[in-house]
């Protein structure tokens, strides 16, 4: 039966990369498991080798470690979160074909839905039929970092997965992104140190008027995404990849990025190996300007 669950989420069936995008439920087959005292231990395990992961081989050797805990318990709340977390990164920074970085970024947000199905009153919501953000309503505070990176995950598929026709057709899911990060807001106020800002900034940039899109909202709430950010880079690092250069806006991105670039990784709190990611792609972006 442990084999089988650890197949259900290491083989989570993938949509196709083109076309309109639909969800599917990944959790039937699953079966809850209390948490045995092991799988704590190797959980403390996997999180010091996260504080090492500085490179592509370290960020794959920390993912190992937390697909070690769900081998103890498979349904594993934060190490499950975490895997979300790292398909992301791995789909941004060390992917480049467009197809793998989809595959990454859909895995992620499987493994964040799994997560959320650890709370039972979300599992019973999706077990009688509603989509994860139909049963938003149900997470708590510790489903948070679950939610939020199910809607970076989405942003992300969103510019480096899509074309742009595909944009097209699948622009209205940043509303579901907002249904989540709405309930965050409700149930972990303070949660993020700007990141919940950020993602919110991204959705109502992206959407169209018509839609709900703002961009007087989206400034808004990257500058709050900034006040609530102190000591991360992912704010600045943010502003001055997307935002400033979509608004044209060169010179103020050129200083955001210069700062990220110039700071070092020990003197800031982002989650270590995104940390490192941030600096390196700011130095790049800064290359091609």
């Amino acid at each position: 039966m442990r084999n089988m669950i650890l197949t259900v989420l290491i083989s989570l069936v993938m949509l196709s990369s083109c076309g309109k995008k639909h969800w599917a439920p990944s959790w039937h087959e699953a079966k809850l498991m209390t948490t045995p005292a092991p799988a704590e231990l190797l959980y403390a395990e996997a999180l010091e080798k996260i504080g090492l992961a500085s490179d592509q081989k370290g960020v794959v050797s920390a993912m190992n470690a937390m697909q070690r805990v769900l081998a103890a318990n498979p349904f594993h709340r934060e190490a499950l979160a975490y895997l979300g977390n790292f398909h992301i990164l791995l789909g941004t920074a060390y992917t480049v074909d467009r197809k793998e970085k989809i595959s990454h970024f859909r895995l992620g947000m499987k493994y964040c839905e799994l997560s959320m199905y650890v709370n039972p009153q979300f599992r019973a919501a999706v077990d009688g039929g509603k989509k994860p953000w139909e049963a938003a309503h149900t997470l708590q505070a510790e489903d948070a970092p679950a939610m939020l990176f199910w809607v970076i995950a989405l942003q992300y598929e969103f510019k480096e997965g899509m074309t742009m026709p595909t944009k097209v057709f699948n622009v209205g899911w940043m509303k579901r992104g907002i249904v989540f990060l709405d309930r965050i807001v409700q149930v972990a106020p303070g949660f993020g140190n700007g990141a919940v800002e950020f993602a919110y900034s991204i959705c109502y940039g992206v959407l169209p008027f018509f839609m709900g899109g703002d961009t007087n909202i989206s400034k808004i709430y990257m500058e709050d995404s900034i006040d609530r950010g102190k000591g991360y880079l992912l704010p600045r690092w943010g502003r001055g990849k997307y935002f400033h250069q979509v608004t044209g806006d060169i010179k103020s991105a050129r200083q955001d990025l210069k700062w990220v670039a110039s700071q070092n990784p020990e003197d800031v709190k982002d989650l270590y190996p995104w940390r490192i990611h941030f600096i390196t792609d700011a130095r790049a972006q800064l290359d091609d300007m």
